[in-house]
Formats: structure tokens, sequence, C-alpha cells
């Protein structure tokens, strides 16, 4: 089963107020949320830049085949069967990182104080981090949705990054 909803990242290229705006409050809240710490370095959602003024949040997928659950050699992620939300078991992981290693989408880090595999659970159903994006990029959505969006996303920003190297 693949999780039903994703924290989804929604711009509008076309209108700047409508874009990631880089100001990291979605990985400030989330990690105030689940460490009661203001430390960014410790959200599960993170901002990643592509490159010239261009940032995306980016929150887990929970892909349908997995490769973080496949790879680990403690079974310390799993997938629920309620929601087929991919969630990590803290007591199993060891902090091998190879989760980290296979996440298509970067979304699986190690926490820099526990040392374990840490990823979006979506806050138990009420994603933080979508309640206060102040640019409103951020939503929970359909699955199948995000990933089209992302896709779309991304081939406009490869395309964005070709014109601008053979216009040089």
């Amino acid at each position: 089963m693949v999780a039903k909803q994703r924290v989804g990242y929604f711009e509008d290229l076309n209108d700047p107020e409508a874009q990631c705006s880089r100001c990291r409050l979605c990985e400030l809240i989330c990690a105030f949320h689940h460490h009661q710490v203001g430390n960014p370095r410790r959200g599960r959602l993170k901002v990643v830049a592509l490159g010239k003024g261009v940032d995306i949040p980016v929150a887990c997928l929970n892909c349908g085949d997995a490769p973080c659950m496949n790879i680990c050699p403690t079974g310390a992620l799993y997938r629920k069967e309620a929601d087929g939300m991919v969630l990590v078991r803290d007591d199993v992981c060891i902090g091998c990182a190879m989760c980290v290693s296979v996440c298509p989408a970067g979304a699986i880090t190690l926490d820099p104080v526990e040392g374990m595999a840490s990823k979006c659970d979506l806050c138990e159903g009420e994603p933080r981090c979508v309640a206060y994006c102040p640019a409103k990029v951020l939503r929970l959505t359909d699955a199948d949705l995000v990933a089209r969006k992302r896709m779309r996303t991304y081939a406009r920003l490869l395309v964005n990054a070709q014109e601008d190297r053979t216009s040089k």
C-alpha cells in the first residue's frame, strides 16, 4: 500500500509570492514540534537549494517500493498499514544511514543529536509545516497529485537550467 497523503510543494513559477521564500520556518516548526528545540537541522522536512534562488521543501514520498525499508538491516523502517506511511522505529534504528543513501527524494536524514533516521511523519495527520508556511506553498494532499506535480516542477527546473546554459 502506498500512503494516501503527503506534504506537497505547490508553487506558481510566475508569481514570486507563491514560491518558497527560503524562510525555513517549515524546518524550524517541525523541529520544535518533534524535539521542542529551535534548531531547523532537527526538522524532518528539509529545504533543498536547487540552484539560483530556487529552493524546494522536501518531505518523504512514502514510495510504493520504499527502498529505505528494503535496505534497512534492522527493519527499523516500516509501513503503517492503516494509511501506508513509512515510519521509523527509533528503538530499532542503529543509525547506519543506509536508508539515507537510497532515498530517491533525499527526504531521510540522520538526526544530528540522536544519530538515528529521521523523516516526515505528517505530524500524526496535521503537518505543522503546512499550517505555518507563510507562502502557503506546502499542502497536505493526495499522494499521486504530489508526485505528478513534483515531476512537472523538476522538469521545468531542468528546462530552465538547460536554457540558462545554452544562452551563455
